[in-house]
């Protein structure tokens, strides 16, 4: 060997020795990067975790409280801080990594338990003393409380422990066993809820379980991903797993300035399923129909067409809204997408189209066309109602399929009712009645 050729074999050692040296490093410090990212993910999502198990505790410790008490001013108090507290807590699990079935659960459970307290406030409010149903009813629910507490604050145990939820969610098995079934137990199945329809008419109907409104056109996570961004522009967007409960979807994580979110796409279609933000309102700078515009807006550009504003209820500095999809200028009930809207800056805080993924079809203008006039339908109107409008909708049946109905708006002794006439047989298939309370209306 040339001593020329030595030195060349030397010189090349030591810069693959740099190279290799700085690729150590660069891996040392991303992979250091990562871990941190990691610890300050992780520490997010138990922030929010130990934020719902104390709102949990509380709703506990207010319907241990409710159930002795026979003061209607405790019983506002106590009933004020359910409803509040379970608003806390369905934001507490919008910003946990959860899978779509066990959050369609837990948020059920929180929402009617809030419902059923809002509906006892009113009651206490306009000096009704609690019945014995109801007060049986909240014993009831302090019970399921106290086992859903029992279960919460054994999950923190083992968190505090060392239980990471950024590594429990990266394995599909474990999140599955461990954490998302956890947080499924929020669910008690064994309590019955009065018929009240908290947030406008039809709004908890999807019980038909085969998904309509989907084609078998799958996207990417990439194109996925891109949809975000260009929904929720000025947002950070992470991805945060698939979910493949009844849909799959690609789920992201977003945030921008001191506000965090999470959105759900469906793999099949890549349609909105749900977001949910946690940004908060505090005054009421935009008015009802503001909101209605600003949220029909985001709905066109998400990509849905041909809806309308059917239901609006404003409580707590928010305007919850209710659309549907249109055909024909007939109001299709079933293909229901619900938003949330900020009243102090006006921005969607919120939204979830569960039943428009089910239902949304074209349907038949053999099944859009009446047999019988509106006027035919209005000789079976109560006399003594006051008509203000009437319509024509497709309403989801009782167990299964829709019917074709005229809906009548109607007041008769200070209410409002919703009357609905079949449009084949003017026989009247239901009645709904609103109630007026400080915080928007109520159907039952």
């Amino acid at each position: 060997m040339s001593r020329k050729s030595g030195i060349t074999i030397i010189l090349s050692t030591i810069l693959l020795l740099i190279v290799l040296g700085a690729l150590a490093i660069y891996v040392g410090v991303t992979n250091k990067k990562i871990e941190e990212y990691k610890q300050e993910l992780n520490y997010t999502y138990q922030n929010n975790f130990y934020s719902l198990v104390d709102g949990v505790n509380n709703i506990e410790n207010d319907l241990s409280k409710l159930s002795i008490t026979n003061s209607k001013d405790m019983q506002e108090k106590y009933l004020t801080e359910v409803v509040s507290l379970c608003d806390s807590c369905q934001n507490n699990l919008s910003n946990l990594p959860i899978q779509h079935s066990s959050i369609e659960n837990t948020y059920k459970f929180v929402n009617q338990l809030g419902g059923y307290c809002f509906v006892l406030h009113q009651d206490v409010l306009s000096g009704k003393s609690l019945t014995e149903e109801q007060s049986s009813k909240l014993k009831e629910l302090h019970l399921s409380s106290k086992k859903i507490k029992t279960e919460l604050n054994e999950m923190s145990k083992l968190i505090n422990s060392g239980y990471s939820i950024v590594d429990n969610i990266s394995n599909p098995e474990v999140r599955t066993n461990n954490f998302s079934q956890n947080l499924n137990s929020i669910y008690d199945e064994t309590i019955e809820y009065p018929s009240l329809i908290y947030d406008g008419p039809f709004s908890d109907s999807v019980e038909n379980k085969e998904i309509k409104g989907l084609s078998q056109n799958k996207i990417s996570q990439t194109e996925a991903e891109e949809k975000v961004k260009d929904w929720f522009d000025g947002f950070e967007i992470s991805f945060d797993g698939t979910t493949n409960g009844h849909f799959e979807t690609f789920n992201f994580s977003l945030s921008k300035n001191d506000v965090s979110g999470f959105v759900q796409i469906t793999q099949n279609d890549g349609l909105i399923l749900s977001f949910f933000s946690d940004e908060s309102s505090r005054k009421n700078n935009k008015s009802i129909l503001e909101c209605e515009f600003l949220a029909q807006e985001f709905l066109t550009k998400l990509g849905f067409e041909n809806t309308t504003v059917v239901w609006s209820q404003d409580a707590q500095n928010y305007v919850y809204i209710n659309f549907c999809f249109a055909q024909n200028d007939v109001i299709i009930y079933p293909d229901m997408i619900k938003v949330k809207v900020c009243r102090e800056s006006g921005n969607v805080v919120g939204l979830e189209a569960q039943s428009y993924a089910y239902n949304h079809i074209k349907r038949s203008q053999e099944f859009l066309t009446s047999s019988k006039t509106v006027d035919e339908a209005r000789e079976n109107l109560d006399k003594k109602l006051e008509e203000i409008s009437v319509r024509l909708c497709v309403v989801p049946n009782e167990y299964i399929g829709e019917s074709l109905c005229y809906e009548f708006k109607c007041f008769y002794d200070d209410e409002i009712y919703y009357v609905y006439l079949s449009a084949q047989t003017a026989e009247e298939e239901r009645v709904l009645k609103v109630i007026q309370t400080d915080d928007g209306k109520l159907l039952m």
